[in-house]
């Protein structure tokens, strides 16, 4: 894989260095693409995620492993000569072990079940109970059928994940399952915990059951749920590169460079090891570096859980701090997959960080598509009127999955990506112009917002 890399990444290098001297070059290559096509190191980003992507000392938020990297990430920062801060938060930490559904009656059968982030834990021995379907999970649904003592059968679709569970509780039920209404399982979570515990099912599995259920079949099913929540804390740890004193701006502004370094039970080298590992060596390389702004690179923890780190951060900013942030770029699984992503967290929303971005991936020659997602840390951000860019790169089969191991990753991928945002980062951050924003925002009223960055990672 490094060989191939290395070929790749020198004929791209070389193309883009002919494409810098050829004077009426279309499209011309962003300005400093040479310098720092040499400075970034692809294989120093994949140590980086090699050291952070262990199975055995997993980064969920709130745990051990989380505080680890942190203490990793924070030990970094500081042998490049950044000042290192760390912002501690409160948040319920929440630890999935696994979760079984079995069909014992009419057929026996295994289901393929994934527990709803939050679901309390079920008794050891589990569940048994005969199934109920409840439609979408209205109150007026279940007051239609007899859930008492029995799991209910939900479709997604139309209320909450939370809601759905809730309303089964109160009919009487003693546990919930919610089938896909696209194709696929769901990687969802109830964003607080229920009475009940829950689990979710492919679109598949549910309408068979459904089937079964709507031909007069009693079915009978066994569920098991292993899950731990604890209240605990997380933090974000925060970099900064301070940008030239007397520089000739009126005021300095500020550009933020984020990733999330939290991961699921899993190795999560791609989700998001790649991100972290990209963002130390941009502060590497750029702490090197002086511009005109000042740079922070943020590392938030509990993406996972709900956005709760970089919600956490752009909430603890008044409204002075918050119109000072020219622009924020987010990294989240830009490792595995042929296709780069440049999002903004909602559709129509304006971004000239965005933009250029898109520039340079088409300049660069990346195949690349753009598009939206509210699911990871750039959301806060935007909601509080801040230009952002959130990049990626995908599709990745192995997400929030074991096989999301440090040998899937691209060293090409890291490459491109490491020399796009260190690129992007440093010419912002010495624009003398940047974009004035007509407003100042106030992040207050993000709290809640419940928000994962895979679109079938979601509370509803």
């Amino acid at each position: 894989m490094f060989r191939r890399f290395r070929m790749v990444g020198t004929l791209v290098l070389i193309a883009l260095l002919a494409l810098a001297s050829t004077a009426y070059a279309v499209p011309s290559v962003p300005l400093h693409t040479q310098e720092f096509s040499k400075k970034v190191n692809a294989e120093r980003i994949y140590q980086h995620a090699a050291k952070l992507a262990d199975r055995d000392d997993a980064r969920i938020a709130g745990f051990e492993g989380e505080r680890r990297a942190a203490d990793y990430i924070e030990q970094e920062l500081k042998k490049y000569g950044l000042k290192v801060e760390r912002q501690v938060f409160p948040f319920l930490a929440f630890l999935d072990r696994g979760s079984e559904v079995q069909v014992v009656e009419p057929e026996p059968k295994s289901l393929d079940s994934l527990t709803m982030s939050y679901s309390p834990a079920t008794p050891e021995e589990g569940l048994r109970a005969e199934l109920v379907y409840a439609g979408l999970g209205s109150e007026e649904e279940f007051a239609q059928v007899d859930a008492k003592g029995k799991i209910a059968l939900i479709k997604r679709g139309e209320y909450t994940f939370f809601e759905k569970t809730q309303n089964a509780a109160k009919a009487g039920a003693v546990g919930a399952i919610i089938f896909n209404n696209t194709s696929g399982n769901i990687n969802g979570t109830l964003s607080e915990p229920t009475d009940i515990p829950a689990v979710s099912l492919s679109d598949v599995e549910g309408e068979a059951l459904k089937e079964l259920l709507e031909q007069g079949e009693k079915v009978i099913v066994t569920m098991k749920v292993d899950t731990v929540m604890e209240n605990s804390h997380s933090q974000n740890v925060i970099g900064t590169i301070p940008g030239k004193k007397g520089g000739p701006f009126k005021e300095r502004k500020t550009i933020v460079v984020g990733a999330h370094y939290d991961g699921v039970d899993t190795p999560a080298a791609n989700d998001n090891a790649s991100g972290t590992a990209t963002l130390l060596e941009l502060a590497r390389v750029l702490s090197k570096k002086p511009m005109f702004h000042d740079v922070k690179v943020i590392f938030f923890g509990a993406e996972e859980a709900g956005l709760v780190g970089s919600t956490h951060y752009v909430e603890s900013l008044d409204p002075r701090e918050i119109a000072d942030i020219a622009a924020m770029i987010n990294m989240d699984m830009v490792g595995v997959g042929d296709t780069m992503g440049v999002m903004t967290a909602e559709e129509g929303a304006e971004s000239f960080v965005a933009d250029l971005a898109e520039e340079y991936i088409r300049a660069y020659g990346h195949p690349y598509r753009r598009t939206v997602s509210d699911r990871s840390d750039h959301a806060p951000f935007e909601a509080a009127g801040i230009p952002v860019a959130f990049l990626n790169y995908g599709p990745d089969p192995n997400y929030h999955t074991d096989g999301d191991t440090v040998d899937k990753l691209s060293k090409e991928n890291l490459y491109n990506m490491g020399v796009l945002v260190t690129t992007l980062t440093h010419n912002i951050a010495n624009d003398r112009n940047l974009p004035e924003r007509g407003a100042v925002f106030s992040a207050k009223g993000l709290k809640g917002e419940k928000r994962f960055h895979n679109p079938e990672f979601a509370n509803r």
